[in-house]
Parts: C-alpha cells; structure tokens; sequence
C-alpha cells in the first residue's frame, strides 16, 4: 500500500506547479487520518478521497480571489456540509439536483482556476486531457457501468467522514 504522500504524487501525474502543490496540500490534510492508501480491487474509496480532496482543495486555492490562500481542515468540513447530497430517502429529483449541484460548482472552482471545464459524459479513452486538473475532473465525473453515478459523490461522502463536524 502506498502511503498517501507517494500516492498524492500519482494524482499530481508528474506536474510540479499547482496541481502538485495542491495534492500535496490535500495529502497534508488526510495524513492523520490516512497514512497509507489501501487499493481494492472494487470500490476505491481511498484513492477517490485523496483525488477529490485534491481537486476540492486546488479550486479553493487557486480559484480564490485571495492570493496566497491556505486551505485548512475546517475550511473542508464547511465545504462538504455545503455540498453534501441528500440521503437514499430522497426524491430522485432532489439527488439528481444535488450531484448537478456539486459538479457545478466544482466546475466553477476549476473555472475560477482559469480551466476550460468540459461537460461530464460517459467514461472513454477520447475523454483524455493532457492537463492532469481536467483529466482528474474527467476521472472523477465522466460516468459507467462500474458505477451508478460521477465518483466525485463518493469522494465527497469520504471527505465528509474524514472531514466532518465530529472530526475536525
């Protein structure tokens, strides 16, 4: 298993500017409570964490209107609370707006971050981008077969556990 360090600089994908700066900032955050990152074989939970945390955290950062800004924990469980989807008991119309929401909103971080953020769409090897901000958007939000809705759900569910009210 790979400790989170080593696996932040997978996710940075051999940048060294920002995108390296903010997963390793997200690998800063999650070190207390992850030390190393278990790789099922299913439902990668862990990684998916670490890839949204890293996205989250380069919006916050580099989407901000505040030169210099430092994302802190507690500044990432008010996120989340923002951004948490409603639970199994909910109108399908009221989860289907909240994940509209969520990406929406990550997209206009990215946007604030000076990208061209794409609709997501269904996963495919066309779906490449060279800049590894956009191809982390495209991991996380383009859709399949293996699972029912954009991963980034999942990797905001995580950061809710790691990152909540009662952790923080």
């Amino acid at each position: 298993m790979p400790t989170i360090w080593e696996y932040a600089d997978q996710v940075a994908a051999g940048d060294t500017g920002s995108w390296l700066a903010a997963t390793r900032r997200a690998a800063l955050l999650l070190a207390p409570t992850h030390p190393v990152i278990a790789l099922p074989r299913r439902v990668p939970v862990h990684q998916v964490l670490v890839q949204t945390t890293s996205l989250v955290v380069y919006g916050r950062t580099y989407g901000s209107s505040l030169p210099g800004h430092i994302v802190s924990g507690p500044e990432l469980a008010a996120w989340v609370t923002e951004h948490a989807l409603p639970g199994p008991e909910a109108a399908p119309g009221n989860i289907a707006a909240a994940v509209r929401r969520l990406l929406d909103s990550v997209a206009g971080m990215l946007r604030g971050a000076g990208h061209q953020v794409p609709e997501p769409g269904l996963r495919s090897l066309g779906r490449h981008s060279p800049e590894p901000v956009i191809q982390q958007w495209h991991d996380l939000t383009d859709v399949d077969d293996g699972f029912p809705g954009p991963l980034l759900c999942l990797g905001v569910a995580a950061m809710s556990d790691t990152f909540g009210p009662a952790i923080v």
